[in-house]
């Protein structure tokens, strides 16, 4: 019998990803924030990672909240989801003022946004892992749902609060 593999990706803050295929979807977050969704009725899921609350200078890319969480929602509304069977799990949204490059309540702001936007998105946030001092690795199977987190006290410093 042969086992099937499944591959794995990472995404760094900025990224969006809905695989055609099962996958292990891999964030690191601190003061950023990740957002999966799974669809119960149709067995796929995506996640997206960014680290701003809200866009500077004009930008729009999913670095920040608004972008990120519209386009993660519109690449389920084109692969044919609809708004009621999808779950959402939220993670992320540490501070840490001893960790290099600390922007006070940057993470609590990341968190805000992602709150509100889902909300006016009309998907109602299931259940999450955020705030505090410690960053997080977490593990997303796009074909079940499934989520793992660990909570961790060393990461890359650039991972704490990254640069826009």
């Amino acid at each position: 019998m042969t086992v099937p593999t499944t591959r794995t990706l990472y995404l760094q803050p900025g990224f969006l990803c809905l695989p055609a295929k099962p996958t292990h979807l891999c964030a690191v977050v601190a003061s950023g924030v990740a957002v999966t969704i799974f669809d119960r009725e149709k067995g796929f899921g995506g996640m997206g990672h960014y680290s701003h609350p809200c866009r500077r200078n004009g930008e729009s890319t999913p670095r920040f909240a608004a972008p990120a969480l519209a386009g993660l929602v519109g690449l389920f509304a084109a692969a044919g989801s609809s708004i009621g069977d999808l779950e959402t799990f939220i993670y992320g949204g540490s501070d840490n003022p001893e960790m290099f490059g600390f922007d006070p309540n940057r993470g609590m702001h990341n968190l805000r946004s992602g709150f509100e936007i889902l909300e006016k998105l009309g998907l109602r946030v299931s259940g999450s892992d955020i705030g505090g001092r410690f960053a997080r690795k977490l593990m997303f199977y796009t074909a079940t749902g499934e989520s793992m987190v660990a909570k961790v006290t060393e990461i890359r410093p650039e991972d704490w609060y990254p640069n826009p």
